[in-house]
This record gives C-alpha cells, sequence and structure tokens, in this order.
C-alpha cells in the first residue's frame, strides 16, 4: 500500500494533468456531463 506523501504525490499530478487538459482550450466553458466524461476518460487512461 503506498505510503502518504506517495498518494499525495499522486493527487497532486492529477490536479495538474486535469488543469493542462481544461486550459488546452482557453475560453472554453464545460458543461457538467462534459467535465464527467472528460474525468472518466482521464481514470480509465482513455486521450
Amino acid at each position: 500500500m503506498p505510503a502518504e506523501n506517495e498518494r499525495r504525490d499522486v493527487r497532486k499530478a492529477m490536479a495538474f494533468d486535469l488543469m493542462q487538459i481544461f486550459r488546452a482550450e482557453p475560453g472554453k466553458a464545460y458543461t457538467l456531463e462534459e467535465v464527467e466524461k472528460l474525468l472518466v476518460s482521464y481514470v480509465q487512461g482513455n486521450d
């Protein structure tokens, strides 16, 4: 089982990755459904 600091690093990396995804299209407004789809795709490892 990962140590707490490893879990924290994973959460930070995930937050950074998601931030980069949302910044890829400046000015775009996302619907709740689009955000959910992006999150599911991210977690499943889809491009």
